[in-house]
């Protein structure tokens, strides 16, 4: 994925922001949310699994 970019900097020259194009942005949210879901589904791999009518009855809707 090339990345198109421009930068905003301030009076000394330094980076303050980079200006990506708005597909590039969409990519990476996706990415990153990808990302997370993947850390997520990690995390509770090893967690006990419930069915749905199990989950109504911690909940309280049955």
């Amino acid at each position: 994925m090339e990345l198109i970019k421009d930068y905003i900097v301030d009076e000394t020259g330094k980076v303050k922001k980079v200006v990506l194009d708005y597909d590039t942005f969409k990519k990476l949210e996706g990415l990153m949310l990808d990302l997370g879901l993947a850390k997520a589904m990690e995390e509770v791999k090893d967690d006990e699994e419930l069915s749905l009518e199990e989950t109504k009855v911690l909940l309280g809707n049955n």
